[in-house]
């Protein structure tokens, strides 16, 4: 039997090719064992294609049989399975979601921990009797079998993540307002009136220029994706004037990733107040300021999409909402600007550099 096989395995065949265009006659001989090989080969990617769950191996021998049954079948497969890889993904988004809002639950409790040290809010947890304020005895007894909704009731994975959405909205505007109700309490602990060495003034003193973007979360002007935001952006024309929200000493001039060119200066009780995407600071670190005096002219250097001054206040490195240091003396600022204060800052400044350089 193994002498015959071999003889056939080593038998050559002739194949011969007749070319239309010229007429020419090309022969070859192949040996029958390569032949089988290669039968063998193609038959064992069809049906490792088949075993692996490849359908397009499956669906390509139907179209070849003329089986229109397997096809529609095949066809409701595939459909089931990118419904399938399209709900995975989409459950992998909404689980970094609820990480991500598990994790903020968590700063809010922290958050909320640091009011009731302030004193801002009170802990009511425990304080209320639910069933006594119904009318409805408590005695004890509690339960009920475990049913599972009506599938009418089950929400789809489109609902979820619209529900998830929905919540990351909810949690920003609780975050913001319970950093902002912070920022208030430590304000209100160091003394109702403002001045000296604590941030309380309205930065940018022209009466010109527009909020451009709040503390807190917001959409990124390059990348569009969700971001937070630590400070508050004030737009207007390039070289517009910038003053100092609080007696200090400057810590640093200079370029700063981010932020671009940036002034920053330290304050008492650990705050520091930011200024960046600066055109130039006026000042040198180590100089000596007082609130009011001219610390940078407005600029867009760094990671910014026009001219505009980012002003951040922070305590021991903290990003605090800024509006509730200075928000008090917005208007103060604005009847300066317009009583042509800034003016003669710039004016001020441009003359001792001229003198300076003579």
């Amino acid at each position: 039997m193994l002498p015959r096989i071999r003889q056939l395995l080593n038998h050559r065949l002739t194949i011969t090719v007749a070319l239309t265009d010229t007429g020419n006659l090309n022969t070859f001989r192949v040996r029958t064992a390569w032949l089988v090989c290669a039968a063998v080969f193609a038959l064992s990617g069809w049906l490792g294609m088949v075993l692996a769950g490849d359908l397009a191996g499956a669906r390509i021998t139907a179209t070849l049989t003329g089986n229109t049954e397997v096809k529609y079948y095949l066809d409701m497969i595939a459909e089931l399975r990118s419904q399938r890889d399209a709900e995975r993904e989409q459950m992998r988004t909404i689980a970094q979601q609820l990480g991500v809002l598990q994790a903020r639950l968590d700063r809010f409790d922290a958050l909320g921990n640091k009011l009731k040290a302030e004193g801002t809010i009170i802990d009511v947890s425990g304080t209320i009797d639910y069933e006594a304020e119904e009318g409805i005895p408590d005695e004890g007894g509690r339960g009920g079998p475990i049913e599972l909704p009506p599938m009418s009731t089950i929400p789809s994975m489109e609902d979820v993540r619209l529900q998830v959405t929905s919540l990351t909205e909810e949690a920003d505007f609780a975050e913001i307002a319970l950093e902002t109700s912070l920022a208030m309490a430590i304000r209100s602990s160091l003394g109702a009136g403002g001045g000296g060495g604590i941030p309380y003034l309205w930065p940018v003193i022209t009466d010109t220029y527009r909020l451009s973007s709040p503390f807190g979360w917001r959409s990124d002007p390059f990348r569009k994706t969700r971001k937070w935001h630590g400070g508050m952006d004030f737009a207007d024309k390039i070289g517009s004037p910038i003053i100092a929200a609080a007696d200090g000493t400057v810590v640093f001039v200079g370029w700063r990733m981010g932020y671009g060119n940036l002034v920053e200066i330290k304050h008492e009780n650990g705050f520091t107040t930011r200024y960046g995407h600066l055109t130039r600071g006026t000042v040198e670190e180590g100089d000596r300021v007082n609130a009011g005096d001219l610390v940078a002219l407005m600029g867009s250097t760094g990671r910014s999409t026009g001219s505009h001054l980012h002003f951040e206040v922070r305590k021991d490195g903290n990003a605090l909402n800024p509006i509730a240091f200075i928000k008090d003396t917005r208007d103060q600022v604005l009847q300066e600007a317009r009583a042509g204060r800034g003016k003669e800052l710039l004016a001020e400044y441009k003359r001792q550099n001229k003198t300076a350089r003579k």
